[in-house]
């Protein structure tokens, strides 16, 4: 059975900016980050919720990985900010997060009423959206998107 987190994502522009490449960004030094990242195994399920939104819940996708970015003076190993569409606002984005089978779920209108600051949780009984009911029928009723 695949576990469920719940990632925010801000306001969103850079999510929509490096969904093509089906990547998105994570502090590694918080502590809800450094849970996410020794817990979370391929197959689990991503749910990427705007802030300042009740918890809109704006994309779903399987999670594949995790990546540490590799930023150099000269060459850069992983994608620059830049490349990822990732230059609103400047942050310590030090580790990517892979996945694939991406769902744009913008038009659904499912929110999580959650309001804590915090990057990624995993799911439980305070989302008011039955994650695990819920993706049968998007896997049901959606087609994966390519970007958002």
């Amino acid at each position: 059975m695949p576990k469920h987190f719940i990632l925010r994502i801000g306001d969103g522009v850079h999510f929509n900016s490096s969904s093509t490449r089906s990547i998105w960004g994570i502090t590694s030094k918080y502590s809800f980050a450094k849970g996410f990242i020794s817990s979370a195994e391929e197959g689990d399920l991503l749910w990427f919720v705007k802030g300042q939104s009740k918890g809109q819940i704006v994309a779903v996708a399987t999670f594949t990985g995790t990546k540490k970015r590799v930023l150099g003076p000269l060459i850069n190993l992983t994608l620059s900010n830049k490349e990822l569409g990732w230059t609103e606002t400047t942050g310590e984005w030090d580790t990517e997060v892979h996945y694939k089978d991406l769902y744009n779920l913008t038009h659904c209108e499912m929110y999580s009423e959650i309001k804590s600051p915090g990057g990624i949780r995993l799911y439980n009984d305070k989302c008011k959206v039955n994650l695990p009911a819920e993706y049968i029928n998007i896997l049901r009723y959606s087609k994966i998107t390519k970007s958002m």
